[in-house]
């Protein structure tokens, strides 16, 4: 009986290990990159934005940039031969334009890297982008540093964005401080001290909290510069009561690259109410230096209800998209309104009905009486038989002599109308008299 030589199982475990390892190490991989890309259209949806869809082109290009950073150890978008994420996207065969936002760090999650992109006023704006379409993640590590890195890109063929926008900055190299996180005190509360290149957002990052936590249990503002040594609370102490809530700011002074939807995301705020507050429309162009209301003061009016349109007129850079998502509709309810498909083609100009065609209200119709007819005042006309019996009794009384006969008339409509007993009650009396007269006669012996 053949034995198995030990160094041959050892051979074969090799084998499976060299076969199945890639396998095992691509699962999370493609996890952590669904996952992050997940994440960032969740806070589109938060906004009310489209999702980026979902490209390989764009995915593959991410990738490649990915493997270099975790290699490298490197955080920056320039790779050591020069290319750039625009360089990168058309050499993975991508036609279009493209932007990046990169983030790593010692076993850092999905989540992590979400917050540190969040806590960026550069890459936040990426990750908010209405110029963007579409967009490709991907994930490498080195065993302690997990890279994620996001190619957003909109295809040549789709209308240009508007000229002032038309390029988004990147982000030069970022440099990542390390930053040694401080253990909780014996009364539960962190603090940690800021040591040099630090920022306030690196810090929330590290502590997987939000920079809004960090601002408002310190009594910072987004201005607040930082200094090494100084102490920023992560924790408050078990019991121990936060400071007060600073009351909101009214107004917003816009930066450098800032448009609505980067303000109502940064404020909380529904884009509409930016609007309705400062008068603005879909096409208002901020500069640095303008002062955006983004809420009322306690007890302010708020402005006239403006007249809600009914149409949006199509410019450069809109989709179908963005059109639905800046009037708070879904696509398909906006393609229910115009009749269209999702592979319309939208010119600049075109209108757009955003909600439905009101129905006029027809005005009550008061009808005028019409006034009845009077019915026509019957004439009395007597009875044909009543004036030959006063005839015939005159002629009696004056002597024996026969009447003559009057023609009976016609009768009117109103004898027509006084029935058979009218008729007959004459003619009984007519020939009484008759017989009377031929009576008394006889008596005379004139008959």
């Amino acid at each position: 009986m053949n034995r198995v030589r030990p160094y041959a199982l050892v051979g074969l475990l090799l084998l499976f290990v060299a076969a199945y390892a890639p396998a095992l190490n691509a699962a999370p991989a493609g996890q952590s990159a669904t996952e992050i890309f997940n994440l960032v259209n969740q806070l589109r949806a938060e906004h009310g934005l489209p999702p980026y869809q979902y490209n390989a082109t764009l995915a593959a290009a991410a990738q490649n940039h990915a493997n270099w950073m975790a290699a490298n150890v490197a955080y920056s978008h320039t790779q050591h031969d020069g290319s750039t994420p625009q360089m990168r996207a058309s050499a993975a065969g991508y036609n279009g334009f493209v932007t990046e936002i990169i983030v790593g760090g010692s076993n850092m999650t999905p989540q992590q890297g979400l917050i540190w992109w969040r806590n960026s006023a550069l890459h936040y704006s990426n990750m908010v982008s209405n110029r963007y379409f579409e967009a490709g993640a991907a994930f490498a590590t080195n065993g302690s540093q997990n890279m994620y890195v996001m190619v957003i890109g909109r295809p040549s063929n789709s209308p240009a964005a508007p000229a002032a926008a038309a390029a988004d900055p990147l982000p030069g190299a970022i440099q990542v401080i390390p930053i040694q996180l401080a253990q909780p005190r014996e009364d539960g509360s962190i603090v940690h001290t800021v040591g040099p290149g630090q920022a306030l957002w690196q810090i929330a990052a590290h502590y997987e909290v939000e920079l809004s936590q960090i601002l408002l249990i310190n009594s910072l503002d987004e201005d607040h510069i930082i200094q090494p040594g100084d102490e920023i609370w992560i924790r408050l102490a078990e019991g121990q009561p936060p400071p007060p809530t600073p009351t909101p700011p009214l107004s917003h002074t816009v930066r450098e690259g800032e448009n609505p939807w980067m303000i109502a995301a940064r404020y909380d705020v529904d884009l509409f109410t930016i609007f309705y507050l400062n008068g603005f429309d879909e096409n208002v162009l901020l500069h640095p230096g303008d002062e955006v209301r983004v809420r009322l003061a306690p007890g302010e009016d708020p402005p006239p209800t403006p007249t809600p349109k009914l149409h949006h007129v199509v410019r450069e850079g809109d989709t179908l998209w963005t059109v639905a998502a800046l009037h708070s509709l879904t696509l398909d309810e906006l393609l229910a309104l115009n009749g269209l498909t999702t592979d319309a083609v939208l010119q600049v100009g075109d209108q757009l009905l955003i909600r439905e065609m009101p129905t006029p209200t027809p005005e009550p119709v008061t009808a005028t009486p019409t006034p009845e007819a009077e019915p026509p005042t019957p004439t009395e006309t007597a009875p044909a038989s009543k004036t030959v019996a006063a005839s015939s009794l005159l002629a009696l009384a004056e002597g024996p002599v026969l009447p003559t006969p009057t023609p009976e008339p016609s009768p009117t409509p109103a004898e027509e109308a006084g029935g058979a007993d009218s008729i007959f009650t004459g003619s009984v009396i007519f020939a009484l008299l008759v017989l009377g007269g031929a009576a008394w006669l006889f008596s005379r012996g004139r008959i």
